[in-house]
């Protein structure tokens, strides 16, 4: 059967408020009985020859939509009630519906209850209406930040340069600028490492060591950080006495910050690009009373790249050349032939050391 139409008239649209918009033209009756089917009249065509105005059932507001669109959804849905239903959802949260992100279809502009502007999408916001989420807004948590900042003599710069969630960046009372955990921040657990006392403004060292037990044939090596690492594979690791250990490199550090900053990056790249080198724990319980970042002789060499990468990069910022005196050396073999001093139980980690 052949398509049929008809043209509406003035008295049809002309309180629609879409006068200087209509186009002129017929309306399809298939157009018309879809748009029905779907819960909506066809006021008009508008705007071009592809758009058609409809009005909804349920609200009786007037939505723009392409009459492909009409022929080929199964359901139309109407924006106004849409924003409607989003108003009542958003109470039931607690906020304020303001708009939609025109940028985002999943996303909306809210006010919340501390009267700052926050944006989120339907689904949080409809978990937040169910209980099962809470809103956190970004600018009361930036003047929360500010503030214990403040306190303990720092200021707030923004958030990490290297985009980490849990860290921003700080610039203390002396004018030094450092990235700090934002959990340590709070609790005042840090330092600065421009002007403090602490280990993490002293000079500190990156040191690759070699660990043979021949008794039960096992061979790793340890990539860390210390301020003295011959003391640190001595005293603190807890080998035993029949342990041989040798400090294959060691490269010094401007400060213990940077040493921690730096060997964590390198623990991750190596986990990233070598995850078959990393010992399992159980594999060395019983020898030393670490819990990880202990690897296989294999990536010796691949170790060996990123020290010199590290010293090279150190080297441009004019960092301390000199290391501790000669036992720790590269290529001075050191064994725990020397009694360590007695302990009394576990030794205790500090809380910014690594043990």
């Amino acid at each position: 059967m052949p398509k049929t139409s008809h043209r509406l008239t003035p008295a049809s649209y002309s309180a629609t408020s879409l006068q200087g918009i209509i186009q002129p033209g017929i309306v399809l009756d298939c157009w018309t009985a879809n748009a029905r089917a779907k819960r909506f009249d066809v006021v008009a065509r508008v705007q071009d020859r592809f758009r058609l105005a409809l009005r909804c059932h349920v609200c009786g507001a007037i939505s723009i939509v392409r009459y492909s669109v009409v022929m080929a959804s199964q359901k139309l849905l109407c924006r106004h009630c849409l924003d409607a239903a989003q108003r009542k959802t958003a109470e039931a949260a607690g906020m304020t519906f303001l708009r939609r992100d025109l940028d985002h279809h999943k996303s909306a502009f809210y006010l919340a209850p501390c009267g700052h502007e926050v944006r989120r999408q339907f689904g949080f916001v409809a978990r937040m209406a169910q209980g099962e989420a809470a809103l956190r807004c970004e600018s009361c948590l930036v003047i929360r930040e500010e503030a214990e900042a403040t306190r303990f003599g720092w200021s707030r710069l923004g958030r990490d340069p290297h985009n980490n969630a849990n860290y921003r960046l700080y610039r203390h009372a002396c004018g030094h600028e450092q990235r700090i955990a934002r959990a340590n921040l709070a609790w005042g657990q840090c330092d600065c490492a421009g002007c403090g006392q602490s280990w993490a403004a002293k000079p500190s060292f990156i040191y690759l060591l070699d660990i043979r037990h021949q008794a039960s044939e096992r061979h790793f090596l340890k990539l860390g950080y210390s301020a003295r690492p011959v003391k640190r594979h001595r005293h603190q690791l807890g080998l035993p006495q029949n342990a041989q250990v040798e400090v294959l490199r060691v490269v010094a550090m401007p400060t213990g910050h940077d040493a921690c900053r730096i060997e964590k990056a390198a623990h991750a790249q190596l986990q990233s690009t070598h995850p078959e080198a990393i010992v399992p724990h159980p594999e060395y319980a019983d020898l030393m009373n670490v819990v990880s970042e202990i690897y296989r002789p294999s990536v010796r060499s691949e170790l060996h790249r990123m020290l010199d990468e590290i010293e090279a990069q150190v080297a441009l910022t004019g960092a301390p050349t000199h290391p501790e005196p000669s036992p720790q050396q590269p290529g001075n073999r050191v064994s725990n032939a020397h009694p360590a001093p007695r302990r009394r139980g576990h030794l205790l980690k500090p809380r910014h050391r690594r043990v």
